[in-house]
């Protein structure tokens, strides 16, 4: 983390997206940094560089412009490194040639000029762009496999006046042409359309394509789009200069996409987004060409998943005050109002009402119960009810314990609509008063342990009697129309032999209860006989039931205590300690929270739904772990490319019935390592 220390570089346009992130990135390894601006007086070119760590004691502010010959050599003096950031951006019908292409190239031949003056300098870094590598006269075709040896038709560009990547291309000419004549080490990088969370104050052009996109599907280029994460490329920059290997030119996308999929991922991340339902549910796969990342893979560049980048740069939009839950809202009730006017002008303004109704109010005027409320699953299915408008009973076991009621009457609307009962599964009344007047009913109360200490009579008696005293209270109770019982993929996929890379698992699939016994996996037999005792009760008396099957469940803690799934992954990412070797499902907890609610709202759910968004090994885990927090410490093992091993089939098909996109992995990842930080069981 200090690969920097006593050393000094230089950092031309220092004030833009990426190079601010550099500048970020070389500060925390020690580098003593030379920054260049247009204006020292403008704040919005200096002030969040001098507010970053390492900046008072080693960053140094120079004044500098592209068009002046000299204008870096007092930047540059004493460097061993320079990264040439510095370049109009623009794709503007307005920007002119000599607006874009001027600045571009004149600038690079200057900064090369002075680093040829400075006897210092060993390496030189330069910023360049995909527009210099595949701007094409014809499209490119999904079979072809883009990487660095691409060059962009020069002729093309300038026949159709694409300012900005003929000055790319004209620039990066010159500056190997020039490197070449006066024994210049040089390294060029290609990223793409760079996005990621936003550390200067103003808003730079490629997260723009983020923000028109998700604000106003607004689609940049043709709706395919290659998107890389600031992160990397700033981490690429330094891993360019570090490196003695490097050489050349470097391709940068980590990933090629369409709009349409952006939209769909943004859907998911943010349901309250007022995005089109086409671009819900399953989309085309529309064919995107192949990119070779095999050369950015030897500087260690290990691309972020996109989702989290995504996410990354919807969050720091929303901080910088571009993006809010006001226009969201705004753009919602003014496309929402155009569309009833159309409807109404053809007569069907009644049928139009009732699609209208808002998904978050769904619950006004009803109540609900959900027993065991204090649990990790519970506790997001009390604040999601609560969001809705639900009047929520919960029960928990002792309402003395603020482990198992502040996290609850902390939740917003809980002070009108939350009501707090105590009940225990053992006790055959226990949930009478609780489940009086509901017309649902959410169990999800079970005992949950892997410890060889624990009992059969520990886990299997409060398990079975619980689930049949809730169940006999809501058939005490006549208000109920439907029961949604939390069950597990215990009671589904475990069997005597390994389930095989070419089976697919889906709903229709039952545990082997006797090998369960056999080997005394109590927790598992306890979601077995549960399950199959809830079944035949809600048979024998006439309850509409279904029943849930959720895999291992993580994401962002509202409990105070840590719960086992969740500490599954603590374990993993903090000592590498495996709990279940080999592969494990995992699934978004705010996905199983969501579920339930569609089980209960939508008069056609029935019977049983698995719930697994993601089957992975442990070891691409830490992999996607080492990608998304580089100072974990994450043995290097993890860090490159491994085996891909086959995992089993999951149908998801049954439970996308529901409404359920399931969210990334890499998504539910980081925020499950952000919530165990928040709650310091996690630091680094």
């Amino acid at each position: 983390m200090m690969s920097g220390e006593g050393k000094v570089v230089c950092v031309t346009g220092a004030s833009g997206f990426i190079a601010s992130w550099l500048v970020k990135l070389l500060l925390r390894r020690g580098y003593t940094v030379h920054a260049t601006v247009r204006c020292l007086k403008d704040p919005n070119k200096v002030s969040h560089l001098l507010a970053l760590d390492g900046a008072k004691e080693r960053l140094h502010l120079f004044e500098a412009d592209l068009l002046d010959e000299n204008s870096f050599d007092h930047a540059i003096n004493g460097c061993e490194g320079v990264f040439h950031t510095a370049s109009p951006v623009s794709f503007s019908p307005s920007a002119t040639k000599t607006e874009l292409v001027d600045p571009a190239l004149k600038g690079t031949l200057n900064v090369l000029g002075s680093c040829v003056r400075t006897p210092s300098v060993k390496r030189v870094v330069v910023t360049s762009s995909t527009a210099s590598i595949f701007v094409k006269r014809n499209p490119i075709t999904p079979i072809e496999v883009v990487d660095e040896t691409w060059f962009s038709d020069k002729e093309f560009a300038e026949e159709t006046k694409l300012w900005y990547v003929l000055s790319k291309i004209l620039a990066e000419e010159a500056a190997w042409k020039y490197a070449g004549e006066n024994g210049i080490d040089m390294v060029s990088l290609h990223p793409c359309v760079v996005i990621g969370p936003i550390l200067q104050p103003t808003l730079n052009f490629s997260t723009n394509v983020i923000l028109e996109l998700v604000k106003e599907e607004k689609e940049f280029s043709s709706g395919m789009n290659c998107y890389v994460d600031v992160r990397d490329v700033a981490n690429a920059h330094i891993q360019a200069f570090e490196l003695p290997s490097a050489s050349g030119r470097y391709l940068l996308i980590g990933e090629t996409i369409h709009s349409s999929q952006v939209l769909k991922i943004a859907a998911q991340l943010y349901p309250s987004l007022p995005i089109p339902d086409k671009y819900k549910g399953d989309l085309p796969v529309v064919p995107t060409f192949k990119v070779s990342q095999e050369k950015a893979k030897s500087l260690a560049i290990n691309f972020t998943s996109f989702a989290v980048t995504l996410k990354d740069t919807i969050e720091s939009l929303k901080e910088k005050n571009f993006l809010s839950m006001k226009d969201w809202a705004n753009t919602r009730t003014s496309k929402e109002q155009g569309i009833l006017q159309l409807k109404r002008s053809q007569g069907s303004t009644k049928q139009m009402h009732k699609g209208m109704k808002s998904e978050e109010m769904s619950g006004e005027g009803k109540v609900v119960c959900v027993t065991g409320a204090s649990g990790f699953i519970a506790s997001w299915l009390v604040k999601l009810l609560l969001h809705r408008g639900y009047t929520v009973h919960a029960t928990v076991r002792s309402l003395k314990d603020p482990n198992k009621v502040s996290h609850l009457l902390a939740l917003d609307g809980a002070k009108e609509r939350l009501h707090l009962f105590e009940a225990d599964l053992v006790e055959e009344n226990s949930f009478d008063t609780a489940i009086n007047g509901c017309e649902g009913v959410f169990h999800t109360a079970s005992p949950v342990s892997f410890s060889p200490s624990a009992t059969k009579t520990e886990l299997v008696d409060p398990a079975v009697k619980g689930t049949l005293n809730v169940l006999g209270s809501c058939v005490r109770t006549p208000s109920v129309k439907r029961v949604v019982v939390t069950s597990s993929t215990a009671s589904i996929l475990v069997k005597r032999n390994p389930i095989t890379p070419t089976e697919v698992v889906d709903e229709t699939w039952f545990s082997d209860k006797e090998f369960v016994e056999e080997t005394e996996k109590w927790y598992i037999l306890s979601k077995i006989l549960a399950e199959e005792a809830a079944w035949k009760y809600a048979g024998e008396n006439g309850i509409d039931m279904v029943s849930l099957h959720p895999c291992l469940v993580i994401g962002p803690l509202l409990q105070p205590t840590l719960n086992f799934s969740t500490k599954v992954i603590l374990d993993l990412v903090k000592e590498e300690k495996d709990f279940f070797p080999g592969i494990n499902c995992y699934v978004d907890v705010r996905d199983v929270a969501n579920a339930h609610i569609q089980a209960f709202e939508l008069p056609s759910a029935s019977g049983r739904y698995l719930l697994i968004g993601e089957a992975t090994y442990s070891s691409q885990v830490l992999k996607i772990a080492a990608q998304l927090y580089p100072s974990l410490p994450i043995p290097d093992k993890y860090k490159g490319d491994l085996r891909v091993v086959p995992t089993f089939k999951v149908s998801q098909e049954k439970a996308k019935s529901l409404g359920i996109n399931f969210t990334s992995f890499a998504v539910t990842l980081k925020d499950t390592i952000e919530s165990l930080k928040e709650k310091n069981l996690l630091s680094f």
